[in-house]
């Protein structure tokens, strides 16, 4: 046992002696290489030559003397203070630390100080308090003697017990379960870790064993496992807490240290049956806006951006998003796989990205493996989809009925008699008068998915690993038929495999290895979906049926030949499309305490590869329609005549291919050291990208995107009350002229943790913790990933073609144009983007109640444009472009959480709100003529036409008022626009603003859980606000083409009527043909609707199984689960879903999911 301090002096002596003398004599003790100084003095045996026993005796007696001599310097030794910080790091380098900082050197007793990993935190701490804090809970003795400390295995009674499985569950103070906490049986090596579910099961030796369960930021707890079976335990944060660290940029760092704006989401949110991991984003993190807008299996990845747009004129808003550190698309992660999601939003966090993170900065980590047994997990869902809602067309006597009306109320004759009518209403022969639901005869209503992800991870501690295989497919909606004799099903099939191996190759040395990949198959109909889509909007109900008996496809000459949904969905032909990509990491990470304390290095290596290839094989087929003399022939069937000859019945072939690779490293050295109150913390790190194209069709972009990029941070804490941060990014790209090409993005952020000072300490009960933090700084701009500057790569040369046009003079024309220059190079630099941030934390109602506040503002300026001042008659091809535009956006973004038990229910309430107003301050566009033309002032989207007045009530009012185009054509119900600068017309000078586009500006999400005992439910609603849609094609111009190339939704019956002259309507007077409706057609404030909405995003209700069950099954746990996507939706805008992008609904359809759920572990 340790020797006790406080026993008088010569006791400690007579201890030390007797412990030495028994050692030497007994022969056990064997000098530990790693600290043995003169250790080599000690070496075991018998002693049995007389004279040398003698000698040994006098040394033992002289060694009395000195040790008694000398016991007031051993004492003051002892007295000296030990500050140690390591986490996760082998025992020995804590020992040295000890051995550096006393003198006391250490001999061990068959143990291994290599092979234990500890973690540490001690400051000023007296000899026997540090080698307590060190040593643990590991079966351990330890004995001081003189200055040596010799360490030895503590022995221990063998129980004679039947071992037994002990299962738990482990939750943080609010109920929330803990996924990764450690437990582990005490005196013993023996661990595991919780799973995802906060479940664990561990083999306990006795009754009598103590369990240890632990977990970052709380406090450990410390079990009598007994005879029970199950147990709940429930631990609470840790004073220590403050140690918690957080995902920065390049890095880590202790979370009550950030200066900056982030906000973080819990990987389990994330594992929702979806293709890809943008779609379950919108609403779930403050400051992120997330639109969905296709749900095309294959191809629907929502568009994302961080407080809101700030840019335009063809520059990428989208975030910087890094897996692993490196720079990747997240669409195709298995969500299983990944460990965290942390969004950095503000200049203190982004700054080191330099020109990379003006959008912000998304950062995604992928699991790694753990110390413990092999542990095996599966989790597989398979459910069912529909559409959120799907557009509907008017039938065909509706329709016909509505044509009528349109050409009678343009004074023109009815388009379909009441003979026809009649029959198509009775559907007496539907193949002569047809009434066709096209959007039911290509699509399905339901459609299948399934997701599936096994992973294996353990380790010891010397080398940890994590592997999984995932797998997911999608059916889609679009039907088939068998009679093609070929595939064109709409399916999705994507295979994913990820492998993160970490290794510890010595005492100081790291290496880390991760390989992720995916191979997707994609099977389509030979048309796009938009074409099918376009061919149903376009094809009215009357005209034809589905198919002709004997398999003939209808169709007309007079509307091309094919405009038959049906057969574009079928009948085209099919594509493939075949997409793979490997990702690997190599990180190596090097302790370098020898140097100083604190200070590592790694360095970083990476390389990524793409391939994606397609196959298309169309073909068309010919059309027939009856003869509209003579429909059928003598027999009874129909007489048909052929519309149009495809010359052939056999598929094409047309491939293509393309692909990229990436190469990417990273060098860099961290600092993080204490010093009393005072904490210290550095960075500086250097980095390179090499992009290459290999399939590139041109010159310039087969030259391979370059750059390089240094960072650098530094911090400063003091006593955990006031922080202070750095940060600097130092970029260069080929993009800009060698005198422009590099730029310096500096960001400095300050905090204070208010709730630790002393005046605080009365508001304790109430606010346990408030936390103020501040930022700005700049990031730079530049279309770099895709090597394109809006459209325009090395902007700084002047581009020549010698395709320029001939001229003439006279009656001779010359051919020989010359050199005409299409592009002039410019003196362009980095954009750049000046941000601040002031933000609060709260804690408050016994930790119950958190809330995040951050107020936010961002100034762009030199925004990549092409000029719009330069006027036509200049003569230039292509107006050069600049460093013109400025935006300036602000807003403010929020997260609430509450939790609380209720009996024995655990409910949690949480949301957030983002909300930001950007503004166009300059465009370059010239001067205009009346202020309300003018763009300046405005949001970046918003849109421009003419305001709708009125819906006219009278001919006189249309007299008397200002129109588009002839008044011959006006008749009362049509729209009446205002005539801004009242000179009597509407054109371009009476346009202005007329809608904010289909960007929503403020986002809500809401939600809550509870769990009772094994049960769980939660759910997650999604509200946009502020966005609109401006409507076209069909679903503003109904009867547009006027010769059956036409359809109508069937709301066309909201229309005015002399009957019913409501201006509460949404559509006009009826029109039919294009003449007819161009009044009516204009860009106009009629025609933009607010597409806000409020949908439930997800639900979903699991059960644990109890471990009585999941024993039986030898499972170590298992649980069942249910849950949706995007089951409820409410919003005025009817016509489709409305996050869909589309003027007239022709795009695939969101979906709603449901999905049956099992997860379990070995």
């Amino acid at each position: 046992m340790p020797i006790n301090p406080n026993q008088p002096k010569v006791g400690n002596l007579t201890i030390a002696y007797n412990s030495l003398k028994q050692l030497l004599v007994s022969g056990s003790l064997r000098p530990n290489p790693l600290f043995s100084m003169k250790n080599q003095a000690f070496k075991p045996g018998k002693i049995r030559h007389p004279t040398l026993s003698k000698l040994l005796l006098l040394m033992k007696l002289t060694t009395l003397f000195l040790l008694f001599g000398l016991l007031q310097v051993s004492a003051a030794v002892r007295a000296q203070r030990i500050s140690i910080r390591q986490k996760n790091q082998p025992l020995s380098l804590a020992l040295e630390a000890i051995k550096q900082q006393t003198g006391y050197v250490f001999l061990s007793n068959s143990f291994d100080t290599e092979k234990e990993s500890i973690t540490v935190n001690v400051k000023d701490a007296g000899l026997d308090q540090a080698l307590k804090a060190c040593l643990g809970d590991l079966p351990v003795d330890y004995h001081i003697v003189d200055r040596t400390i010799v360490l030895t295995l503590r022995k221990t009674i063998p129980q004679i017990s039947a071992q037994q499985i002990l299962r738990g569950i482990v939750k943080d103070e609010k109920g929330v379960t803990i996924p990764g906490a450690g437990i582990k049986i005490k005196g013993t090596l023996q661990t595991t870790t919780t799973d995802i579910n906060g479940a664990f099961s561990i083999d306990v030796p006795s009754p009598q064993a103590v369990l240890i369960i632990s977990y970052v930021g709380y406090q450990s707890q410390e079990i009598v496992a007994g005879n029970q079976k199950a147990l709940t335990v429930n631990l609470v944060p840790s004073e220590n807490a403050l140690e918690e660290v957080a995902v920065v940029g390049f890095g880590t760092q202790r979370k009550v240290s950030l200066t900056g704006a982030q906000s973080t989401i819990d990987a389990k949110e994330l594992k929702l049956p979806v293709a890809s991991i943008t779609q379950s984003l919108a609403g779930r993190i403050a400051g992120v806006v997330g639109v969905q807008r296709s749900g095309e299996p294959g191809r629907s990845t929502a568009d994302i951006w961080i407080r809101g747009i700030s840019t335009f004129g063809g520059n990428s808003s989208a975030p910087l998003i890094l897996v692993d550190g490196v720079e990747r698309s997240i669409d195709n992660i298995d969500p299983e796989d990944i460990e965290s999601f942390t969004v950095l939003k503000d200049a203190s966090g982004t700054a080191v990205y330099g020109v990379r993170g003006a959008n912000g900065v998304i950062i995604v980590k992928t699991k790694v493996g753990k110390v413990g047994k092999p542990s095996i997990f599966l989790d597989y869902n398979e459910g069912f989809s529909t559409f959120t809602r799907r557009p509907q067309m008017a039938d065909g006597v509706t329709y016909m009925n509505m044509a009528n009306e349109a050409t009678a109320g343009r004074g023109m004759d009815p388009k379909f008699s009441q003979e026809l009518i009649q029959k198509t209403a009775s559907r007496e022969d539907p193949l002569l008068y047809p009434n066709v639901d096209w959007m039911k005869e290509i699509f399905n209503r339901f459609s299948r998915n399934r997701r599936a992800n096994l992973n294996a991870s353990g380790g010891v501690d010397n080398a940890q690993y994590y592997v999984s295989l995932a797998y997911y497919n999608e059916d889609g909606f679009l039907k088939t038929d068998d009679l093609s004799q070929y595939n064109s099903k709409l399916d999705y099939k994507r295979y994913n495999f990820t492998s993160n191996l970490n290794l510890k190759l010595t005492g100081t040395t790291k290496m880390d290895l991760g390989l992720q990949g995916f191979a997707s198959n994609g099977n389509y109909p030979g048309e796009k979906t938009e074409d099918i889509f376009g061919s149903a909007m376009d094809i009215s109900p009357v005209e034809y049926p589905v198919m002709y008996p004997g398999n003939f496809i209808p169709g007309k000459a007079s509307n091309g030949g094919f405009r038959n949904p049906y057969a574009d969905l079928t009948r085209r032909g099919y594509r493939t499309e075949f997409d793979n990509q490997l990702y690997t990491n190599l990180r190596v990470t090097q302790d370098l305490n020898f140097l100083t304390e604190g200070l590592t290095a790694t360095a970083m290596v990476a390389f990524d590869v793409k391939n994606n290839n397609s196959i298309k094989r169309s073909k068309r087929e010919s059309t027939y329609f009856p003869d509209t003399n003579k429909p059928y022939n003598e027999d009874g069937s129909l007489n048909l005549v052929q519309t149009f000859n495809s010359g052939g019945n056999y598929l094409s072939y047309e491939p293509s291919r393309g692909g990229n690779r990436k190469f990417y490293t990273e060098g860099a050295v961290n600092y993080d050291r204490a010093f009393g109150k005072h904490r210290f913390g550095g960075l500086m790190l250097g980095y390179t990208q090499d992009y290459t194209n290999p399939f590139a069709g041109d010159f310039t972009s087969s030259i391979p995107e370059r750059f390089v990029g240094l960072a650098t941070r530094a911090t400063y804490s003091y006593d955990d009350r006031y922080f202070g941060e750095f940060n600097f990014g130092y970029n260069g790209s080929e993009l800009f002229a060698p005198e422009n090409r590099f730029g310096s993005f500096p960001a400095l952020g300050l905090g204070w943790v208010a709730s630790n000072e002393k005046f605080f300490e009365g508001l304790k009960k109430s606010i346990s913790f408030l936390k103020f933090r501040y930022s700005i700084g700049t990031t730079g701009i530049g279309k770099i990933a895709n090597g394109d500057l809006v459209g325009r790569r090395f902007a700084y040369l002047t581009l020549l073609s010698d395709n320029a046009p001939g001229y003439q003079l006279g009656k001779n024309f010359n051919n020989s144009g010359g050199i005409n220059i299409t592009d002039y190079g410019v003196e362009i630099r980095w954009a750049e983007s000046r941000k601040q941030d002031l933000g609060m934390e709260i804690r408050t109602l016994n930790d119950n109640l958190y809330i995040m506040v951050d107020l936010f503002r961002e100034k762009r300026t030199g925004i990549f444009l092409q000029r719009q001042s330069v006027p036509s008659f200049i003569g230039l091809v292509n107006s050069p472009y600049g460093n013109l535009g400025v935006v300036d956006n602000r807003g403010i973004d929020a997260t609430v959480e509450y939790n609380v038990k209720v009996g024995s229910v655990d409910l949690g309430i949480r949301g957030n709100v983002t909300y930001n107003k950007d503004k166009l301050v300059n465009d370059d566009r010239p001067e205009q003529a009346y202020p309300w033309m003018s763009h300046i002032g405005d949001n970046i989207l918003s849109r421009y036409g003419y305001i709708a007045e009125k819906l006219f009530d009278s001919q006189e009012e249309i007299d008397a008022s200002a129109v588009p185009g002839s008044k011959q054509l006006i008749k009362p119900g049509d729209i009446k626009y205002q005539d801004l600068n009242g000179d009597g017309l509407i054109n371009d000078y009476d346009k202005t603003r007329i809608g904010r586009g289909d960007v929503p500006n403020l986002i809500i999400g809401f939600g809550f859980t509870a769990s009772y005992k094994g049960f769980a439910l939660s759910t997650l609603f999604q509200s946009m606000h502020n966005s609109d849609i401006m409507l076209g094609g069909s679903a503003i111009f109904p009867f547009n083409g006027g010769g059956g190339l036409s359809n109508a939704y069937s709301n066309i019956t909201n229309r005015w009527t002399e009957e019913n002259p409501s201006q509460d309507v949404f559509y006009p007077r009826l029109a039919y043909g294009e003449d007819q409706n161009f009044n009516n057609t204009q860009a106009s404030s009629w025609w933009v609707k607010d597409n806000s909405f409020i949908r439930l995003k997800t639900a979903q209700l699991s059960y644990n199984l109890p471990p009585r069950f999941s024993e039986k099954l030898r499972l170590k746990n298992a649980a069942v689960y249910l849950i949706g996507t995007n089951l409820l939706t409410f919003s005025k805008f009817k016509l489709w879903d409305p996050e869909l992008q589309t003027s007239n609904g022709n795009k695939y359809p969101l979906t709603a999911n449901v999905s049956l759920g099992l997860n379990i572990k070995f």
